[in-house]
């Protein structure tokens, strides 16, 4: 028989939501968006250390409308 595992993703996701207002309380726009990028490299950091290639490959920028 398969045993089950409750994943509380609700719970946990507003865990961190909290945690991270707690720390971006009173930061101006563009400290909050050095906070993240600075969580993406230590994330991306973390991946290559595993030996794994990074999670996010930049995009080409869009070049205007798509021709039909």
């Amino acid at each position: 028989m398969k045993e089950r595992t409750d994943i509380r993703a609700v719970e946990l996701v507003r865990r961190i939501r909290d945690r991270q207002a707690r720390l971006l309380e009173g930061k101006s726009n563009e400290e909050i968006i050095e906070f993240f990028r600075e969580a993406a490299e230590r994330f991306r950091a973390a991946g290559r250390a595993r030996g794994r290639r990074a999670t996010h490959t930049p995009r080409p920028a869009r070049r205007g409308p798509r021709s039909r």
